[in-house]
């Protein structure tokens, strides 16, 4: 088991270079959009520390992330072995974190802390996954409005 760590002194995407827009592989495509496997990630200069992820070729899917460690002091996830095994992750270092922005009909928004999106920052393979201390996260974070 690996545990996967960000805190505000260290976030993970930003602590090394890496050139946007990415080009970001889900061989399992996400929950709910299982037939979508390639994604772009770019970040969203006037709504730092906002990332938008858009569905490759026809695609109208795309979703509005942001690194844990702008909603959270401190985010910890507990990721399978089998997990680790499909991203190819070696140590934490091998991995940055993204979680799902939603919007709500009240014009609130959450973050979903439960399913994160975890991204091999070498490969680019990503997964979302369910994390094994998934029950102490939340689905519904509400982010600052």
């Amino acid at each position: 088991m690996l545990t996967l760590q960000e805190n505000k002194a260290q976030n993970q995407i930003e602590s090394q270079e890496i050139s946007f827009p990415l080009k970001l592989n889900f061989p399992n495509g996400i929950l709910g959009f299982e037939e979508i496997k390639e994604y772009t990630l770019q970040p969203l200069p006037d709504l730092d520390p906002f990332f938008w992820m858009e569905g490759a070729g026809n695609s109208e899917q795309s979703f509005l992330m942001v690194p844990p460690s702008h909603v959270v002091d401190t985010y910890s996830v507990e990721i399978t072995e089998d997990d680790e095994e499909y991203l190819g992750l070696n140590s934490p270092q091998d991995a940055f974190i993204l979680n799902i922005v939603t919007f709500s009909p009240n014009q609130s928004m959450t973050v979903n802390l439960k399913g994160p999106i975890v991204v091999n920052r070498h490969s680019f393979t990503a997964k979302q996954i369910v994390p094994r201390n998934a029950a102490v996260l939340p689905t519904s974070f509400p982010l600052n409005n």
